[in-house]
């Protein structure tokens, strides 16, 4: 349990330090061009801030959000996969800047699934189910 509360928090910064990072990075790197489609794709990306604040102020409370957190994360880590092998930046590994954010962002995204996937386990744990009898004695 202990280790947990020093979990959540940490999701939660690293979730907005990825958000202004991606954003000053459409900034910098769109010069001349407008960026509100770009952004348009992003935008999916602030609910995971949002989900890591919610998850660390209750996480009893918002236990929904986990599964969501989890598939978001899962789908945000094979397209990014997907699209570092199609561009074919992984011949250029160290080389390119692009590259190096792409990994550290992959890396990033791998710690914070295993941070959920603990939190998940976490919660299922302190979860207290009961019995069918034990409802039927309930409402007797």
């Amino acid at each position: 349990m202990g280790i947990i509360r020093l979990i959540k928090p940490g999701l939660f910064v690293y979730e907005c330090v990825k958000i202004l990072i991606l954003a000053s990075i459409f900034v910098l790197f769109m010069p001349e061009t407008i960026g509100i489609p770009w952004l348009v794709f992003t935008a999916s990306g602030v609910m995971f801030p949002l989900m890591a604040l919610f998850l660390w102020l209750d996480v009893y409370r918002y236990k929904a959000y986990l599964p969501l957190f989890i598939a978001g994360k899962c789908i945000g880590i094979f397209s990014l996969l997907v699209w570092t092998i199609v561009s074919g930046r992984f011949a250029r590994v160290f080389y390119d800047v692009h590259v190096i954010v792409d990994f550290v962002f992959l890396s990033g995204d791998l710690l914070a699934l295993a941070a959920v996937l603990l939190i998940f386990k976490d919660t299922q744990k302190h979860t207290i189910k009961l019995l069918p009898d034990a409802e039927d004695k309930q409402c007797e």
